[in-house]
């Protein structure tokens, strides 16, 4: 065992994981700073700190800007790039690709300028094999010698390229969505319910003619409409911003343009959102002239499947960027509030890429695009691999009863679009009962699928327009999300297979949506 004493700068070594090794095993005295034992102690006591900070920090030391770095910075260098080469340094060496960015602000720092502070810059550094775009928020601060004057320039700094990256993503789907909604022809507004004033873009104003100002008084709107509309329209904007209402709005009524007394038809549809008191705090939404019947619902319809095609590249990317963000926060030290805000983002992109898939499977559906592949299987087994695609949380008890033994002819993974989208919405409105039933029969010829669950139901006028696309059913002050079209395309898989598709449900008791297969002995 070596009882070797140790010497006191040793004390300011240790530690630090990888680099706290690296950092001791160095050859130091090849370099300008000689043997650490000669180091002095603004220098070691800066490097201890480093070592042992859970945080990403670098340091340039002494005229040369000899480099030292830890742990939570090794990963931003990479593979196949700089490390470990880029310990001990010289930082002009190191950096060529961007020196003439840093060093200004290196010069500023050990001149006895003010450190400086920088958020999301590019600055593009080379790593795993190739010149990359990375994106920094950091500071500069001067670490101070013995001689009283700045001797080195300590780097607390923080990777933000997924983060900006995420951002821009979200930044381009918006463009496209407003691209989408130019290239409809779509009127836009936004009512605030505590001063009864709305804003609309262009069109909605034109259409009206209206005056281009920010703002409109409800009341001006409501005039242009013509007189047998008016009252009925106030009352849905009333009802749809009415405490325990489920907020939708859906109201068609004629416009007089002010200006060329031209008539419009249009079509209106709106949410009221509510407070945590049930207070409506923004009305908005969309206006579309259906003056045409036929060429609106063509300009919906290309607005639907250009938007939901365009939004699709940047969604996937942000979906990828959201999980390397995700196993950043994990490994890295960040703080709760930055956890929260992570785990809020992913779950609401979740939601997001399930209503793009609507889309999309609504676009295929008016295309005749949506493939059928049929094969033979078991239906009890598929019900039991669905269970496996349920967005649940071990929330609810799923009871599969019945025909175990049941063979059909279909396309499994239409099938299991069917049984998840019946399953998922079981579990949704039944947030205080936690079983639903799964039940398969054979009645006849057809095999029939029911999926039960004990929650708030549905009102009786409601069920007839269930499978109608884009509607929505708010049931017993209870506000759900979703665009209203995952029973409209169970419904038309269900017609693509030769079968029925129906419910039962009786309110504030419980509902049972079902389907029908036909059975090829």
């Amino acid at each position: 065992m070596d009882h070797t004493p140790e010497k006191p700068y040793q004390q300011f070594l240790k530690g630090g994981g990888e680099m706290g090794e690296l950092t001791r095993k160095f050859n130091w005295s090849s370099t300008v700073l000689g043997d650490p034992e000669q180091w002095p102690q603004s220098l070691l006591t800066t490097i201890s700190i480093i070592l042992n900070a859970k945080f990403p920090m670098f340091l340039w030391w002494g005229p040369q800007l000899i480099q030292f770095y830890n742990d939570a910075y090794r990963p931003s260098l990479g593979i196949n790039g700089k490390h470990p080469k880029a310990l001990g340094q010289r930082g002009a060496d190191c950096w060529k690709e961007i020196w003439p960015v840093i060093s200004p602000l290196i010069d500023q720092v050990m001149s006895g300028g003010e450190s400086t502070w920088s958020q999301d810059q590019l600055i593009p550094i080379f790593r795993n094999d190739r010149l990359e775009d990375v994106y920094w928020t950091f500071s500069y601060a001067p670490v101070i010698g013995e001689s009283g004057k700045p001797e080195g320039v300590l780097v607390i700094c923080y990777e933000t390229t997924n983060t900006v990256k995420s951002f821009r993503a979200v930044e381009e789907a918006k463009r496209e969505l407003e691209f989408g909604i130019e290239a409809a022809d779509l009127g836009t507004w936004d009512l605030n319910p505590l001063n009864g004033r709305f804003t609309g873009n262009n069109r909605l104003k034109e259409w009206f003619g209206l005056p281009l100002h920010d703002q409109i008084e409800l009341s001006s709107a409501i005039e242009v409409m013509i007189p047998e509309d008016r009252e009925r329209v106030a009352k849905a904007i009333q009802k749809a911003m009415q405490r325990g209402s489920d907020g939708n709005y859906d109201a068609t009524y004629t416009i007089v343009n002010q200006h060329n007394k031209k008539r419009k038809t249009v079509k209106a549809k709106g949410k009221a959102m509510f407070d945590d008191e049930g207070n409506a705090y923004r009305f908005s939404g969309i206006l579309q002239d259906i003056t045409d019947d036929f060429a609106i619902e063509k300009r919906k319809d290309e607005f639907i499947s250009v938007a939901s095609h365009e939004l699709k590249t940047p969604i996937t990317s942000l979906n990828a960027s959201m999980q390397i963000l995700q196993k950043l926060v994990k490994t890295e030290v960040v703080s709760d509030r930055m956890r929260m805000f992570v785990g809020k983002a992913n779950s609401n992109l979740k939601k997001l890429l399930h209503l793009l898939d609507d889309l999309l499977n609504v676009t295929k559906l008016q295309q005749g695009q949506l493939a059928m592949n049929r094969t033979r299987f078991n239906l009890a087994e598929l019900v039991k691999d669905s269970f496996d695609h349920v967005n649940q949380d071990d929330s609810h008890d799923i009871i599969l009863m019945g025909d175990a033994e049941l063979m059909i002819d279909a396309d499994y993974r239409r099938i299991d679009q069917v049984l998840v989208n019946f399953v998922n919405n079981a579990i949704k409105y039944s947030p205080q009962s936690k079983r639903i039933e799964v039940t398969i029969s054979r009645e006849g010829n057809n095999a029939k699928v029911a999926v039960r669950d004990f929650g708030i139901g549905i009102s009786e006028e409601k069920l007839p327009h269930l499978f109608d696309r884009y509607y929505r059913v708010d049931s017993l002050g209870h506000q759900f999300s979703g665009l209203g079209l995952g029973l409209y395309i169970s419904a038309e898989i269900i017609q693509m297979h030769e079968g029925k598709i129906g419910v039962e449900s009786v309110r504030g008791e419980c509902s049972t949506f079902w389907f029908t297969l036909p059975i090829q002995d």
